[in-house]
């Protein structure tokens, strides 16, 4: 068993929202693994993951293994947007399958990435330095032109929809209506018990080591042909949820400066043109 439609990006744009709306439906079935970056050659951290061809088919098709003939299955992954190998790797393992991204203003996008990377210690550097040296992971994952110019040369664009953070969350229920309709279940099977939820809302930690020392401790045992259940169950019984809620603290950004959004604007301005002439239209919701 394989999905049908998967979510490809972007990061930082609503995803963990989506993802958990979606699974209330009951003709949606979503592996209780989010992020399963099957496809991807790079993790988030710019490291060579390569499950694709590190580890074997059934890997990533146990992860759907408890489909009960839901009529949509999906995999949300959103490095699959930004990752250089994953387009073509999933048009020739899924040819037929409907692609969704959510994409969110580059710059307010950038900022929260820089401050989810410094909160995890992945990033020590100012967020204008950052800015400067044109981060990859950080700066460069906000040019959705150039990344989608890629899906719509390998997929129909019927195969692809394109939403846009900032009016999802202005309509939240119309956004996920479409999303049904384009999967092809019934809207009404939407529970509203997630709807307007904060998910995976900007979060600090009391001990960076710790989470980032669990995190790879369950890519460790997910990888692993004997082990790769454990991380599962233990998301099943709440465990990961409780050792999280312990070591999270509540964190408020510090506002971007007006030297740094000038500078992601200019950053930005050609790649919006270039989605904007993809798309067909212009992004009100997005400052100039």
């Amino acid at each position: 068993m394989l999905p049908n439609f998967l979510v490809i990006g972007a990061e930082k744009a609503g995803t963990t929202w989506l993802y958990e709306v979606l699974r209330q439906h009951p003709h949606v079935f979503l592996p209780d693994t989010k992020e399963l970056c099957y496809f991807n050659r790079l993790d988030s951290n710019l490291q060579i993951s390569d499950y694709f061809h590190r580890l074997d088919r059934s890997w990533y098709e146990e992860f759907f293994s408890e489909h009960r003939n839901q009529p949509a299955i999906g995999d949300v992954s959103p490095m699959y947007l930004c990752d250089d190998a994953a387009p073509a790797r999933i048009a020739a393992t899924l040819p037929g399958a409907k692609l969704i991204a959510i994409l969110r203003d580059p710059v307010e996008r950038a900022h929260s990435h820089y401050w989810m990377a410094r909160n995890k210690e992945h990033l020590t550097e100012s967020f204008a330095e950052v800015i400067a040296r044109k981060d990859e992971a950080v700066i460069r994952r906000g040019l959705y032109g150039e990344q989608l110019e890629v899906y719509f040369s390998l997929f129909s664009p019927s195969q692809i929809l394109i939403l846009i953070f900032e009016e999802v969350m202005a309509d939240r229920r119309e956004a996920l209506a479409r999303v049904c309709r384009f999967i092809g279940v019934d809207e009404a099977g939407l529970s509203d018990a997630n709807l307007n939820e904060s998910v995976n809302p900007a979060t600090a930690y009391r001990s960076a080591w710790l989470y980032n020392a669990s995190v790879t401790l369950a890519t460790r045992f997910r990888q692993s042909g004997l082990l790769s259940w454990l991380p599962r169950l233990l998301k099943k019984t709440g465990f990961n949820a409780k050792v999280k809620s312990l070591n999270a603290v509540e964190f408020r950004k510090p506002p971007l400066t007006e030297e740094e959004r000038a500078a992601l604007r200019q950053y930005y301005a050609g790649d919006r043109e270039r989605l904007e002439r993809l798309l067909g239209r212009k992004i009100e919701a997005w400052p100039r």
